[in-house]
């Protein structure tokens, strides 16, 4: 019996062990993070992970996630186990990353080794690529399971998933790097490659910072020749989410980033750039770098090229205005915004411009931008004030746009800022003072939109004008009138219609108040600058890059050698146009701003018309009568 005892006594102590050794594996496996790609698209999908596993993983021995916001947000709340990093830390201005013994010493310190499994994380478009710059950093020194997490602090926090704001550190250990060299771009590797057609180069930074202007201490301004500008700002769907894979392969690929390519990515101090370089390795591209010390590094260069848009300071940008509202403000002790040469006395007005009175608001006919919320102290710029009415909308005699001018509170000294929520409203008017001679005319790029992205404030005061008495001198050379047109259109310019095709090829007229349809002969067609075609404006209501509709127009054989004069059908697209071929620095251009309508049309006031069914476009006490000039058809 005894003997029974013992032998039932060993059997169930080996099932105990057993038991404890199946728990202990179970624990262990339990205790490894299982990570998950947030978007199974792309080819390299397990570098971008879920919210959901990397909350699952926490407590997992084996992850370690980075947190690179700046130390008062990590300290304000984090993700749980995260420790903080910043970017900073790791390089120098001008020159780009530290050493390799002193960056090994660092990560050594913060307790990372070459061998884990790093998940990181920022606060995304706030954070100006912080996560991507430290992926890049990491992979270069040689790690090989590092991630971003999927809509960073912003989604996290938003989605109520957990949090801490105790500090967490790491023991020190043991960091051995394995360079990745081929990851770092340089100067003078770009400078060798910038010509080659297997070469591309990507700028982060934003439509402003390309274009010219200096915002970072920049010794010049403007981007590297050849270089495509993809803002940091895009990279990101509106819940902070990366974007997926067909609408990045879109933005890639139709700029000529094709994976084929060797693609490097800069900015101003590689930071933005830094997280390109994590798309196109989640794009699967096989060979691409960032170049860490960027725009302050190649600019400090002055061998190395650097292309801008010659008038770049005509088109602001939303932090330009706020700072011209500021420097304003009585008793402001702020600094005037860049290429801003006026005291504090001078007179400034910023115009919201669209069709329609408040009336017409009121009644549902005229967007109610304004009345929904404008920048605080803009007027309402209603283009009936400058032009004589329907069906034609031409643009008034001289003396009459003077009076019109003088109503909108304008003198031709007086700084003025047009924005819209539609980019031909406002490049139409800020044509028509350019030619009205006031001095100082800015279009603010990105229009409300852009404002209210940026953060800035909002008002639904209604801003009256102050009239004064307009005395400026018109620039003829900036228009071209009916008979100008007639003149010089099949001799010494060059005509550039961007209506839309079936407006060039003569199918429609594009208009329901215009009944002739047709082209002037001989006419280019240069795409449609309308803000819904958007071809000249980005999906985020921005100006396109100046460089990629310098493109469109050489693909269509504009050239600038001969005088150049945009048209539409009656002076808003045509605008938009002339804008861009000014800030590209041509000065032979002009804006016929009459357009197909004028050309085409002669207008007759006859109170006994009345519209016919049969006549698209005929409007009641108007006939439409043609003009007898010359007029093309067919195809593109």
């Amino acid at each position: 019996m005894k003997h029974v005892v013992k032998g039932m006594l060993l059997m169930m102590l080996c099932v105990l062990v057993l038991a404890g050794c199946g728990s202990s594996v179970t624990d262990k496996t339990a205790n490894k993070a299982k990570l998950v790609a947030a978007a199974t698209e792309f080819p390299n999908a397990d570098l971008l992970v879920s919210a959901d596993s990397v909350q699952q993983s926490l407590q997992a021995a084996d992850l370690l996630i980075i947190d690179a916001r700046p130390a008062s947000a990590y300290a304000a709340g984090h993700v749980p186990g995260a420790i903080n990093l910043q970017h900073s830390a790791f390089w120098t201005k001008g020159s780009g990353l530290k050493d390799t013994d002193t960056l090994a010493a660092q990560l050594g310190a913060a307790g990372i080794t070459r061998e884990q499994k790093i998940v990181i994380y920022d606060n995304t478009t706030a954070s100006w690529g912080a996560a991507g710059r430290i992926f890049w950093m990491l992979e270069y020194l040689g790690c090989t399971d590092v991630h971003i997490l999927d809509g960073g602090w912003d989604k996290w926090a938003a989605d109520g998933r957990p949090t801490q704001s105790a500090a967490v550190t790491r023991a020190a250990a043991t960091f051995t790097p394995s360079v990745q060299g081929s990851l770092k771009a340089t100067s003078s590797k770009i400078a060798s490659r910038l010509f080659d057609n297997d070469f591309a180069v990507i700028d982060t930074r934003t439509d402003e910072e390309f274009s010219g202007w200096q915002l970072y201490g920049e010794t010049r301004g403007g981007h590297i020749p050849r270089a495509v500008n993809l803002p940091y700002a895009w990279y990101y769907n509106t819940d902070k989410s990366t974007i997926r894979y067909q609408q990045l392969k879109a933005m890639l690929e139709s700029r000529g980033i094709t994976p084929d390519k060797e693609v490097t990515a800069y900015c101003t101090a590689g930071i933005r750039s830094g997280y390109a370089y994590f798309l196109l390795r989640l794009m699967g591209y096989a060979k691409c770098s960032n170049y860490d010390a960027s725009a302050w590094d190649w600019a400090d260069n002055t061998s190395y090229p650097m292309d801008k848009a010659t008038n770049y300071a005509d088109a602001v940008y939303p932090a330009w205005v706020k700072a011209l509202i500021d420097y304003h403000k009585p008793g402001s002790t702020s600094a005037a915004p860049p290429q801003y040469a006026y005291d504090r006395n001078h007179k400034y007005v910023i115009f919201e411009t669209q069709w329609g009175s408040f009336e017409d608001m009121a009644k549902g006919w005229a967007d109610n931008s304004y009345l929904l919320g404008h920048i605080p102290g803009a007027i309402h710029s209603n283009s009936d004030v400058y032009e004589n009415g329907y069906p034609r909308w031409f643009l008034l005699p001289d003396a009459e746009l003077k009076t019109a001018l003088g109503s909108m509170g304008i003198t031709p000294d007086t700084t003025v800022v047009v924005y819209s929520d539609s980019n031909i409203f406002a490049a139409r008017l800020w044509w028509i003072l350019k030619y009205a001679g006031v001095t100082d005319v800015r279009f603010m790029n990105g229009g409300i939109q852009g404002w209210q992205a940026a953060g800035y404030p909002t008002e639904t005061t209604i801003n009256n004008p102050v009239a004064t008495t307009y005395t400026g001198a018109t620039k003829p050379a900036l228009l071209a009138t009916t008979s100008y047109v007639a003149s010089v259109y099949n001799t010494t310019a060059k005509m550039v219609d961007v209506r839309a095709g079936s407006e060039y090829a003569g199918m429609i007229s594009g208009y329901g108040y215009v009944v002739n349809k047709g082209r002037i002969p001989g006419a280019v067609w240069a795409y449609n600058a309308d803000d819904s075609a958007g071809i000249y404006v980005d999906g985020d209501a921005t100006l396109r890059s100046y460089e990629e509709v310098k493109s469109l127009w050489s693909s269509r054989g504009i050239d600038f050698g001969q005088e150049t004069i945009f048209y539409c059908g009656s002076g808003y697209r045509s605008a938009l146009a002339y804008l861009y071929a000014h800030l590209m620095g041509y000065t032979n251009i002009r804006n016929y701003s009459d357009g197909w309508e004028g050309w085409s049309t002669n207008y007759v006031e006859d109170a006994t018309y009345l519209a016919s069914p049969s006549v698209p476009g005929s409007t009641d006490g108007w006939r439409q009568d043609l003009s007898g000039r010359p007029v093309a058809t067919g195809g593109l």
